[in-house]
């Protein structure tokens, strides 16, 4: 099997996946008096940030982790309709709004210990800053269960902002094995990130691209944890910036994600020899069919049921995380072939549930191969450069659907 590892700031630290429980019992008196003495970065040991465990690699060689939050946007190097989206546009708006130099500084170290936290992470789970999405994402994912026969298979974390204010969740970061800190360092670090870094910095712990993460992890049990999926409260509420609901924002988003764990789950049957033949291609493939899954359970009347006016913000959610990063080992398709794939997941399930047939997961990936060369051809499905997304009425989705029969 071709291993599937998409781009990730610290997505090689998974493969050290071991959870350690390590003391945190220190003397503070003198940690203090150093770092008010000197209050800058340099005051500390360098983190070590791009550790590496080639030896705990081998243990991961049949799992994989798939990145769905794109954050740089390149410039294009073939031939593509291919353009900024709202998403970008809200993205931008907040890193200048309050962006310093501080927050400049450790931004990368904030998400990576945040990124590792909802790896470790084995307390009750919430979902929005308050808690006020957990109800909804429970509600979802049982019906995922269902819809895909898998219960009890994947479970789903929440990423927070409130993880880098909290001195002891950063210390049992910083001293699991991802980053291997002794205690007295972990704790000199939780000391001067949460009584220093932010108090003066006016970014951190404020900014949603915190915990901008929404990723897939099969484990299969190893290190004793279900397969994973985890979403942060950055993601769901820049998306909802643009217009979206948090319902379409959170059923498009697990459904997806949902989608790499049957693939996962099938892919040396499905890819045998890998989803392309070069890297860029093989994500694009394996993301845009994860698109084609995620509408066909959100449109189903057996799925997430989703009406016409949802169904048309899910199409506009795909549309505004496609990217155009074409070289790129993590390129997941340009706004329009995602939404593409959407659509004709959309479509898909439109015809095959007026009898209360629900495909199996091989019936509905032969359906997206099928579809693949339109997905990802030329053909104008959105038109109107200014304005940036046109989707077609439900009145002519409905007779295209029929003309499928």
């Amino acid at each position: 099997m071709k291993k599937i590892v998409k781009s990730l700031s610290s997505m090689v630290l998974v493969a050290a996946l071991v959870l350690a429980s390590c003391s945190k019992d220190v003397e503070f008196d003198h940690i203090e008096e150093d770092l008010n003495a000197v209050p800058a970065k340099m005051a500390l040991k360098p983190l070590p940030f791009e550790m590496k465990h080639p030896k705990m690699l081998p243990k991961l060689s049949e799992k994989a982790i798939f990145n769905d939050v794109p954050f740089d946007i390149s410039q294009a190097v073939e031939p593509s309709k291919c353009t900024l989206t709202p998403f970008d546009d809200v993205i931008a708006a907040s890193v200048a709004s309050n962006l310093d130099s501080i927050g400049l500084d450790w931004y990368a170290t904030y998400t990576d210990i945040n990124f590792i936290s909802t790896l470790i992470d084995d307390a009750p789970q919430y979902f929005g800053e308050d808690g006020e999405d957990t109800q909804r994402v429970n509600r979802i994912t049982r019906k995922l269960e269902r819809f895909w026969f898998m219960p009890h298979e994947v479970t789903v974390r929440g990423q927070h902002n409130t993880t880098l204010d909290d001195y002891d969740k950063i210390v049992e970061v910083l001293t699991s094995p991802f980053f291997g800190l002794p205690a007295s360092d972990a704790n000199a670090y939780a000391f001067y990130f949460v009584n220093f870094v932010n108090e003066q910095s006016t970014f951190l712990t404020e900014t949603p691209l915190l915990s901008f993460d929404g990723f897939a992890v099969a484990l299969g049990g190893q290190f004793g944890q279900n397969d994973l999926i985890v979403v942060g409260d950055g993601i769901v509420e820049l998306l909802a910036e643009t217009g979206l609901s948090r319902g379409v924002v959170w059923n498009g988003i697990l459904a997806h994600e949902w989608a790499h764990h049957i693939q996962f789950n099938n892919f040396n049957r499905w890819y045998p020899d890998g989803a392309a033949d070069n890297a860029p291609e093989a994500t694009r493939t394996t993301e845009l069919e994860a698109d084609f899954f995620a509408s066909y359970f959100v449109s189903h009347k057996k799925g997430a049921t989703q009406n016409w006016r949802r169904t048309r913000q899910f199409l506009e959610l795909f549309f505004n995380i496609g990217d155009c990063q074409f070289n790129s080992d993590g390129h997941h398709g340009t706004p329009l072939q995602r939404m593409r794939a959407a659509r004709q997941g959309y479509r898909l399930a439109r015809r095959v549930q007026k009898n209360g047939k629900i495909l199996s997961i091989d019936q509905v990936h032969k359906r997206f191969l099928k579809k693949l060369p339109s997905i990802i051809g030329e053909e104008p499905i959105i038109e109107n450069p200014n304005q940036g997304i046109e989707i077609k009425d439900e009145y002519q989705l409905d007779v295209e659907a029929e003309a499928l029969q």
